[in-house]
């Protein structure tokens, strides 16, 4: 139908095999459309991607400073017999404990953060339980991965040096 239009215009107007008429399709729109919508998903991704790596990385240093502050500790209970399982397991429990509170907040706050916007804009909002969880059980697997550095730096400490540091 567009080519069809297309060709009577420029019968119409004398200017048949000249580019001067375009009809842009339904299709033409929504692939437009698409394409926009992929390139505002790939920055909101890598922005999202980039604030992960931010939040693993301090993570990380709030457990290697856990670490460095509990070192007798470990000391002590590695020399009363825990093994390195033992202490591994505690430091990444205490990770995942730590990003899945905070993935908690995070999940509360934009459900509040939503729920105000409803209201002032007039628009229902909807909560997807299953959204909620994934983004909570993701949070505790940026723990666990990035606490792991500082699970395993800890493990490996020698009982006697441990227990000697001050």
């Amino acid at each position: 139908v567009a080519d069809q239009v297309v060709h009577l215009l420029e019968k119409r107007h004398q200017c048949a095999g000249e580019d001067y008429f375009h009809v842009q399709s339904f299709q033409d729109v929504l692939q437009s459309m698409n394409e926009m919508l992929g390139m505002v998903t790939a920055f909101i991704s890598f922005v999202a991607g980039i604030s992960l790596l931010v939040g693993g990385i301090g993570v990380m240093n709030i457990m290697l400073v856990s670490v460095t502050e509990r070192t007798k500790e470990i000391g002590l209970k590695m020399a009363l017999g825990a093994g390195q399982n033992v202490i591994l397991g505690q430091f990444l429990t205490e990770a995942a404990v730590l990003t899945s509170m905070g993935g908690v907040l995070g999940v509360l706050c934009g459900m509040a953060l939503a729920q105000m916007l409803s209201k002032v804009m007039g628009t229902p909002v909807v909560f997807s339980a299953p959204a909620c969880i994934i983004a909570v059980a993701f949070s505790m697997v940026i723990g666990i991965v990035f606490g792991l550095i500082p699970a395993v730096k800890a493990s490996r400490l020698n009982p006697i040096d441990a227990l000697k540091h001050e």
